[in-house]
């Protein structure tokens, strides 16, 4: 299981470094656009902050498993056992509420075309090369590739959902592998707590990175549409 979910956090990953991939050029351009586009700004600005709910919802979901952490000691009452329960019931409420909002993020997607079109009048690879275009990045060849991202993370079968959706199957396929490494058929054993904190620790040690670049591109997201203001 542990395989999986570092396979998976891969894709998420690919996910995030194209939402930054495509901040660093619109802010690379944000000067330009002021001057020369002032009248596209304002769409700019709203389809970044699209951008940015996906990886708040990464952000989140990373959270749940890496704020969690086992006290190892005698624990001859199994208050261990009690307490990652409770916090198991827990983070499955947390997971479907955030699962509730992956699918809002295909309305996110929706609204980011709809940008594009405001830009550009088209919503297509080749219409989001025109936006990097007007960023006055001076490069065709950059600006069809950047162009080409944006299109994938605009519809709904590629990052901007997926990533988000990838991340808490990761989350679920986690959890559940450290449920099962205190015992099976419904019973856990306080001996079995070192073992299940050991696999916690492999699992934290793959989403905290995930955690942080969410965390970081987030924060320049957010500084981003201030600048665009």
């Amino acid at each position: 299981m542990l395989r999986d979910v570092i396979d998976g956090l891969k894709l998420v990953a690919d996910g995030i470094q194209s939402i930054k991939t495509i901040t660093e050029a619109i802010k690379s351009g944000k000067d330009y656009v002021k001057a020369q586009h002032p009248e596209v700004q304002s769409d700019l600005r709203a389809m970044v902050q699209e951008l940015g709910k996906n990886l708040i919802v990464i952000k989140r979901a990373s959270a749940v498993l890496t704020n969690f952490r086992f006290a190892i000691s005698t624990d001859v009452q199994g208050l261990e056992l009690a307490r990652f329960n409770d916090y198991f019931i827990r983070s499955k409420e947390e997971e479907e509420h955030l699962r509730q909002h992956t699918e809002d993020l295909r309305t996110h997607c929706s609204k980011i075309r709809e940008h594009a079109m405001a830009i550009t009048g088209s919503a297509g690879a080749s219409g989001f090369a025109k936006i990097f275009s007007l960023l006055g990045l001076h490069s065709p060849k950059r600006e069809m590739e950047l162009g080409e991202k944006l299109d994938k993370l605009a519809y709904e079968d590629f990052a901007v959902a997926n990533s988000a959706g990838k991340m808490l199957e990761c989350l679920e396929g986690a959890l559940r592998d450290v449920q099962h490494a205190l015992g099976n058929g419904g019973a856990m054993y306080p001996e079995k707590v070192p073992v299940a904190a050991r696999l916690l620790g492999d699992y934290g040690a793959e989403f905290e990175p995930m955690e942080y670049r969410a965390v970081e591109a987030v924060e320049d997201i957010r500084k981003l549409v201030a600048e665009l203001e």
